[in-house]
């Protein structure tokens, strides 16, 4: 139906032109009957062309639109199967994207995790390490408190010895040292 009314509007077209075309580019207005016959003769040739227009070519021309029409629609069709598919790849980048992104936020949590873990386990260490260095420290300072001590009384002892020897003999009786001696034979009897 669309073809037709493009066919009667291209007829309807030709026929205006060719009836206003004379009478436009006449310079000078024609009184005999020359004028009349050429009119009649445009007419008739016109009459002639479109009916040979309309007989011959208007299968041709209603077949050339419709294969135009198909043709176009096709195209059409692809280029709507060609949005479709870069749609769906669209889609689909941002699916992996979304997934990307997910993934990134998992990777970045389990890192943050690990070094979370790693940093207790540093800082744990750290104060094992410091409990056996301030474990060790307090037996060195121990172990030399207790030489210092050892180390005191020894010269304590030595220094009493000294004064002993050198105070006893004048105080002490022949007496007082058997007294010594029993006590001492007496205690170690007992062990």
């Amino acid at each position: 139906m669309r073809i037709s009314r493009v066919c009667f509007y291209l007829i309807a077209g030709i026929i205006c032109l060719h009836m206003l075309g004379p009478a436009a580019l006449a310079a000078e207005e024609a009184t005999s009957w020359r004028g009349s016959w050429d009119e009649v003769m445009l007419w008739l040739n016109f009459a002639i062309l479109a009916f040979v227009l309309i007989k011959f070519g208007r299968s041709p021309i209603i077949d050339f639109l419709r294969g135009r029409r198909k043709e176009v629609a096709r195209e059409i069709r692809q280029v709507e199967d060609e949005k479709e598919k870069v749609t769906s790849k669209i889609s689909e980048t941002f699916k992996v994207l979304e997934d990307s992104e997910v993934r990134f936020a998992d990777l970045r949590q389990k890192i943050v995790d690990q070094g979370q873990k790693r940093k207790e386990a540093i800082i744990e260490e750290a104060r094992r390490q410091s409990q056996i260095m301030l474990e060790g420290a307090k037996r060195k300072v121990d172990n030399q408190i207790l030489r210092a001590k050892e180390t005191f009384k020894a010269e304590l002892v030595d220094m009493a010895v000294a004064a002993a020897t050198e105070k006893l003999p004048v105080h002490v009786t022949e007496a007082d040292d058997q007294q010594f001696f029993e006590n001492y034979l007496t205690e170690a009897l007992r062990q």
